[in-house]
């Protein structure tokens, strides 16, 4: 998600911090120890919101928009996908791999929620119409 690629049917839109943050996932998902005389670095999933806030104030109700504006698309995509009726289509497997892609990235596409509400619109836009398969771009 934080690279903008990997989904269907859109363009790619890498994230608009993946121009800022020169480290890239290490930027936030890193463990440093407490103390500062410690010298113990590793992976984690926990995010270092003390580096959101060099840029953004409130990050707690950032978060919140973004959920309220992609789960209720999400949630709209997966009874489409759930209820259509040809599971092996190629419109089908691309529209589930961009709803996958988004939900598994913190459940909101945290990482580029641009990106994920134009994956989870156009999925429902397609799956809606029926439109040819053609209409994938990847």
């Amino acid at each position: 998600m934080f690279s903008g690629t990997g989904g269907s049917g859109v363009k790619d839109m890498p994230s608009e911090h993946s121009k800022v943050m020169t480290e890239k996932c290490i930027t936030c998902h890193i463990y440093k120890g407490k103390e500062k005389t410690e010298k113990v670095y590793g992976h984690t999933f926990q995010i270092n919101d003390k580096v959101c806030l060099h840029c953004h104030e409130e990050t707690k109700i950032l978060m919140l928009g973004w959920r309220e504006r992609i789960t209720p698309l999400a949630e709209q995509l997966k009874e489409l996908l759930d209820n259509y009726p040809d599971k092996r289509s190629g419109l089908y497997i691309a529209a589930n791999r961009n709803y996958t892609l988004v939900i598994t990235d913190g459940g909101v596409g945290i990482h580029n929620p641009r990106y994920a509400q134009e994956l989870l619109k156009n999925s429902i836009l397609l799956l809606r119409s029926g439109n040819a398969e053609s209409t994938w771009s990847k």
